[in-house]
């Protein structure tokens, strides 16, 4: 008898038609740095770590910052990973570029390395939604770290903010996920 009604609950559930289909995957957006001059004055290999960032930060989601401590996320989009990780393909792509793929690698990797470029993203957000002009906030910590030594030999901070007067649409107050 329970083989029977294993059978006749598995018969029912193979059916594809019971369950409703799932939403659409939402679009997905992605960064991509600007064509860099290649120069080759990086003479040791420099490693890329991967990058570090507060939770609300390190997820898919595009983050929105609608207002002091206060953080959302855009309903309609999302990175095609996590922001630390989209954020370390753009470094180690555009510093392979200017220097060579020869002496630029990941961290992860486990290669011989003399320097590691460390960094911690700190915003990378959109702002300005009430206002109706939204504008991106970047802030990013680079610190070079001698791997043998084990000291850093330069920090700098890089604070970035842009316009996007193009997704004014996009940025409705209905497109955003609580």
């Amino acid at each position: 008898m329970k083989k029977g009604i294993f059978i006749l609950l598995a018969g029912f559930l193979s059916g594809c038609s019971l369950f409703p289909e799932g939403e659409p995957p939402l679009p997905l957006y992605t960064l991509k740095s600007a064509p860099l001059k290649q120069t080759h004055a990086l003479k040791a290999p420099l490693a890329i770590d991967g990058p570090v960032s507060e939770i609300s930060l390190d997820t898919q989601r595009i983050a929105i910052t609608p207002s002091p401590y206060q953080r959302d996320y855009l309903a309609d989009g999302q990175w095609p990973d996590r922001l630390p990780k989209v954020f370390e393909e753009i470094l180690v792509e555009s510093l392979s570029e200017r220097w060579g793929g020869v002496h630029v690698n990941r961290n992860s990797a486990g290669l011989q390395t003399t320097y590691v470029l460390f960094s911690e993203i700190q915003d990378f957000s959109l702002y300005s939604m009430e206002t109706g002009r939204p504008e991106v906030r970047l802030k990013v910590m680079f610190k070079v770290i001698d791997f043998q030594n084990r000291h850093a030999i330069a920090a700098r901070t890089f604070s970035e903010c842009v316009p996007v007067p193009w997704m004014e649409s996009v940025f409705s107050k209905e497109k955003l996920k609580k």
